[in-house]
């Protein structure tokens, strides 16, 4: 019972400063009626995001690189008596990124909510990845200019509106500074990380606001092919996408698990031992 209570706070993000935001700023925002923009939304976390905002009133657009399985995630909100709409894209493809954002804003007008979740991870170290990269650029096309891509697309009719919010799916490596075997991935989230923080600096005032999340590992189908992660302390896609929507209604500048702030707490006195930590974790 307690090492299962002990995970929970681990993996979940602090609970004092959430309280105490809640406090501060005591309005909240209504997902129901909101136009969410969700990519990556086909599996895993991305399909929990979509059934859970469904759920909660939102009316969900759904964009994913394959239109059969997205389809099917479309199909579940509406049987659950959700608003959802599908859009098919490759997010790697800028070609594909600009049309998307054409048809968002002609078929929607003003997006209130955008929430970057697509994604590619690689677990590889980079000692065995020097004839590799490829898998550097290929993480970098979807991760972070995918994401930028469609973000600064969308900005301006968030800013001529005065409201709007982007949600960064990012990992909890960013806040920890090391990720050893997730070369490609973790510089490519770090990479969204920054720009997400530094436009919200810019944008908050105008009404538009950037929230990071960084989550921990999320048991999905994305993992299932690393044995090693089978027993590991995962959050599920449905815990997971809890994130999202508090993300949406409370408006943080960054979502991370509680042990990234105690490896940020270890930092301060040893970089190098938050180095050795995670590598001897394995994560």
């Amino acid at each position: 019972m307690f090492a299962e209570f002990a995970q929970s706070v681990l993996l979940n993000p602090p609970a004092l400063p959430r309280v105490l935001a809640r406090l501060v700023h005591r309005e909240q925002q209504a997902i129901a009626g909101k136009t969410v923009v969700l990519t990556g939304a086909s599996s895993g976390v991305g399909k929990a995001a979509a059934m859970a905002l469904g759920r909660q009133g939102a009316r969900v657009v759904l964009v994913a690189r394959n239109a059969e399985p997205l389809a099917e995630v479309r199909d579940a909100v509406r049987a659950e008596g959700g608003d959802a709409e599908m859009i098919p894209c490759d997010l790697a493809d800028a070609e594909q990124t600009d049309t998307l954002v054409k048809t968002l804003l002609a078929q929607f007008g003003t997006v209130d909510v955008l929430v970057n979740n697509a994604g590619r991870s690689i677990r590889r170290g980079a000692v065995d990845a020097t004839d590799r990269f490829h898998d550097y650029e290929r993480t970098m096309a979807l991760n972070y200019f995918g994401a930028t891509r469609l973000t600064m697309g969308l900005l301006p009719s968030m800013l001529d509106a005065g409201t709007g919010h982007v949600v960064n799916v990012a990992t909890w490596g960013v806040a920890a500074g090391s990720m050893p075997l997730f070369t490609a991935y973790h510089a490519s989230k770090a990479a969204l990380g920054a720009f997400g923080r530094s436009l919200g600096a810019e944008t908050r005032r105008h009404g538009v606001h950037v929230t990071t999340i960084g989550y921990p590992l999320v048991r999905t189908e994305m993992i299932a092919p690393t044995g090693k992660y089978a027993d590991a302390a995962a959050l599920s896609a449905e815990e997971a996408a809890d994130w999202i929507t508090t993300a949406i209604r409370t408006r943080p500048v960054e979502l991370y698990p509680t042990y990234t702030r105690v490896l940020q707490a270890l930092a301060l006195v040893s970089p190098r031992a938050v180095d050795t930590a995670i590598w001897r974790m394995g994560i």
